[in-house]
């Protein structure tokens, strides 16, 4: 009896020993094992990204042209460069160690299921497809996910509001906005931007202990600074007794320097009314808009697009609005705003002092 005793417990101890051991090595190895690309896919090879949300039916396709992606239905159109480096970098160079499900009937739990998913990305390459599949986020800034060739489910580090099927979220909306303007026309009364060259002469050298003002040891220095300002472009002229409003002609270029769009507009739009003006920047290149109104909407257009953009109201009031005579000042006027704002001043300090 002892000695059957004794023998079950050397048997229960190496079994004992052995499951530790196997314990030991199975986390050793999770420990170690080097992360592997989610994907496998040659970037430069990717020709065509599929985008789709599990309950929209609308799917967004990215197509390269050279090394640029545009949107399939506006390949003239530039695109927000981090949201498309989501899907042609970020994604793609995504790493992972162990699944947390090797089985296909958790993909439902995941939302990464063939026909029950969040989002699905479709590669296209010359002669092939890779597919990954995302599902729901179990922390912040973490997804689960599965490439759709296998039943493995991994999470990764991305974020699902980088991936969106509403072609307007994908948009540059500073695609309108000019730099640098060195000229505006409007109704064919322009301004432009010059240089104008003033000396300046220094007689800090002269020598003061001579009596003669021309003596011929008196050392002069002249130096030309240059300096930009707008004017009347010839062959008009500024209208006599008036000048020229540069405060709101800089105004208004910074409203062209910060011009945003909010969306691609509507293409069956038909407008009734359309004001146009003309800008070109500090190379010489002219650009042609026009804005719009269609009941309590604004629109813009450029003459380098063929589509027209939705604008905030704010915007449109201060550049559809703009007419080039505005911008004439009658020199008695300003000062009387001057001597006016100055009164104003004196009583407010008088009264204070009351």
């Amino acid at each position: 009896m002892n000695k059957a005793i004794t023998i079950l417990s050397v048997a229960l101890g190496t079994q004992v020993i052995l499951a530790g051991a196997l314990f030991y090595n199975s986390q050793n190895s999770f420990k170690t094992q080097a992360p592997v690309s989610l994907l496998s896919l040659e970037q430069q090879a990717i020709t065509e990204i599929k985008l789709q949300e599990g309950d929209n039916e609308n799917a967004l396709t990215l197509v390269k042209n050279g090394e640029d992606w545009h949107l399939a239905e506006y390949p003239t159109l530039p695109l927000l460069d981090h949201k498309v480096s989501a899907l042609t970098n970020t994604l793609i160079n995504s790493k992972v160690n162990w699944p947390v499900s090797r089985t296909q009937a958790s993909h439902e739990r995941f939302k990464v299921a063939d026909d029950n998913f969040e989002k699905r990305i479709t590669y296209k390459l010359a002669n092939d497809e890779v597919e990954v599949i995302l599902g729901e986020s179990p922390s912040f800034k973490k997804l689960y996910a599965r490439n759709g060739d296998n039943n493995d489910v991994f999470t990764i580090d991305f974020s699902a509001y980088q991936l969106s099927v509403d072609k307007n979220d994908w948009l540059n909306k500073s695609l309108l906005s000019v730099k640098d303007i060195s000229e505006i026309n409007q109704a064919g009364l322009a301004f432009e931007k010059t240089e104008i060259k003033q000396k300046a002469i220094s007689d800090k050298n002269v020598d003061k202990s001579s009596a003669l003002p021309d003596i011929i040891n008196a050392k002069t220095s002249t130096k030309i600074s240059v300096e930009t300002a707008w004017q009347v472009k010839a062959p008009a002229k500024l209208p006599e007794g008036q000048t020229l409003d540069t405060a709101r002609i800089d105004e208004l270029i910074e409203q062209f320097s910060s011009l945003t769009v909010t969306a691609i507009a509507d293409q069956e739009i038909v407008f009734e009314d359309i004001e146009k003006l003309s800008v070109k920047d500090a190379n010489g290149k002219q650009f042609d808009f026009e804005f719009a109104q269609h009941e309590d909407s604004y629109y813009v257009k450029r003459s380098d697009f063929e589509h027209w953009f939705s604008l905030a109201k704010a915007q449109f009031e201060n550049l559809a609005n703009f007419k080039a005579n505005d911008f004439f000042i009658n020199p008695s006027d300003d000062e009387s705003k001057q001597q006016l704002s100055n009164e104003t001043g004196k009583q407010t300090d008088t009264e204070t002092s009351d």
